[in-house]
């Protein structure tokens, strides 16, 4: 069972780091439910207050849609489904699962049958897609403001535009810097002193280069999170226009460029991406990794020397601050007609309590400030993956999911990131590759919006 558990786990955080690419229709009119009588659109009311003790109309029925959860949790989300029904008679809960690849197509049939369900687990990329179709309640217009409150303020951000915000946000697997203490010894370097800013880890990737002979990490982090970060738009707030070619994103380029021109981070991860980051700091030849945490399960049972002297500390950051971290959500179609019974079970479902309890079923994080601070988040032990947890759990103020919010996100991240590699292959300059990168992205978004 612990092996089934530990395998969901890694499997649920990297469902986390897949983008939903979607298009949808305009919602319109419809039920999905028996005898709803909210009030839609109404506004936040007296009964909506707090997280499940709206006084509800009798025989609603909520359809709440998840994403890959059962059969593994099925006894949390039962659970969890039981209490709610419990505490708020007349309310009961239909629960669907549906697979990762399968939701967007069954959301987008529903809608355009002119239905759909009334509470809907999403990533956050789909979440704006759809909410830039006018299909998800504007929680800041319908939530209450205690419901609203008792999540981390940049994640509630994740899922806004132009002052809306339109999802929940509910588990989340922010990342953590792990690192090889014996490598850093052997580098003459501090293992107690981790590198806070990426200006420290180019720092520390020199020495430990010029020491050792071996890389100190290899970049596998997203390129366009990495672009938000340094204070770059990438899209739009209307979803129109490409920005990329910026002068924040030409420092960045060459700052990443000068890595690989000064051969302080290995060609070889131009493109081996993630597995081969991986595989290099199992093997001692890297010195540090970013990853999430529930990954150093892995380390532990491939190279348990390494796992020993395998130290914790936070993510570097760049001058947002930020910390990029996939988040899932749960957000309430537009069409339901049942919006402020819908929007107390999605809190409910997202709560401290709701939260705290699935953390402790399986490797994840909460999104709210209070779950957070839980003795089981704040207390360490001496292992990598104890301090790991507390470390993530310490990050999550920080952590925000960026995304474009826009249907074929990915077709816009591949043509990103080939020209990002014949930057770092020196097929072209920095300039050169922001100028195509831009033009050629505009083109694509053109498309996608053209047809959407």
């Amino acid at each position: 069972m612990a092996n089934k558990l530990r395998s969901t786990a890694i499997l649920l955080a990297m469902m986390l780091f897949i983008s939903v690419l979607s298009a949808c229709t305009q919602s319109t009119t419809g039920k999905t439910t028996d005898q709803k009588t909210g009030n839609q659109g109404s506004g936040a009311s007296e009964n909506s207050k707090g997280n499940n003790q709206a006084s509800a109309p009798k025989n609603i029925t909520l359809d709440f849609w998840t994403i890959a959860l059962s059969p593994n949790f099925d006894d949390y989300i039962n659970g969890r489904i039981a209490k709610y029904e419990q505490e708020n008679q007349g309310v009961k809960i239909k629960w669907t699962d549906l697979p990762f690849t399968a939701i967007e197509n069954k959301l987008l049939t529903s809608i355009a049958a002119g239905k759909s369900p009334d509470v809907v687990n999403l990533n956050t990329n789909m979440a704006l897609t759809l909410a830039s179709k006018g299909a998800l309640v504007d929680l800041n217009k319908q939530a209450t403001a205690e419901q609203i409150g008792i999540y981390f303020e940049e994640m509630y951000k994740s899922a806004s535009i132009q002052g809306s915000t339109f999802a929940f946000p509910w588990y989340i697997a922010p990342h953590v810097l792990m690192y090889n203490k014996k490598i850093y010894e052997a580098a003459g370097l501090d293992p107690n002193a981790p590198p806070k800013t990426w200006d420290e880890v180019k720092q520390h990737a020199a020495a430990i280069k010029e020491k050792t002979g071996k890389y100190a990490f290899i970049p596998t982090i997203a390129v366009y999170a990495d672009l938000v970060n340094a204070g770059v738009p990438v899209i739009s707030e209307d979803k129109k226009k490409v920005v990329i070619n910026t002068p924040e994103a030409l420092t960045y380029a060459k700052w990443v460029k000068a890595l690989y021109d000064e051969d302080l981070v290995p060609k070889d991860g131009i493109t081996g991406g993630y597995t081969y980051a991986l595989n290099q700091f199992q093997a001692g030849e890297v010195a540090m990794l970013i990853t999430g945490s529930q990954f150093l399960n892995r380390v532990k049972q491939n190279a348990a020397d390494v796992y020993a002297n395998t130290l914790i500390a936070d993510v570097p950051t760049q001058s947002s601050g930020n910390i990029h971290a996939p988040l899932m959500n749960v957000v309430v179609p537009a069409m339901s007609d049942t919006h402020e019974e819908a929007i107390a079970f999605a809190n409910y479902i997202t709560n401290d309590e709701s939260q705290l309890e699935f953390a402790k079923v399986v490797n994840i994080f909460p999104s709210t400030k209070e779950a957070a601070k839980d003795p089981f988040f704040t207390e360490s032990g001496e292992d990598p993956e104890s301090k790991a947890k507390v470390i993530a759990a310490a990050s999550l103020p920080r952590a925000i999911d960026i995304t474009f919010g826009v249907p074929d996100q990915g077709e816009l991240i591949s043509i990103l990131t080939k020209e990002w590699e014949k930057m770092l292959l020196g097929q072209q300059t920095p300039e050169a590759t922001l100028k195509n990168a831009e033009e050629q992205m505009q083109k694509k978004l053109d498309e996608i919006n053209a047809n959407y």
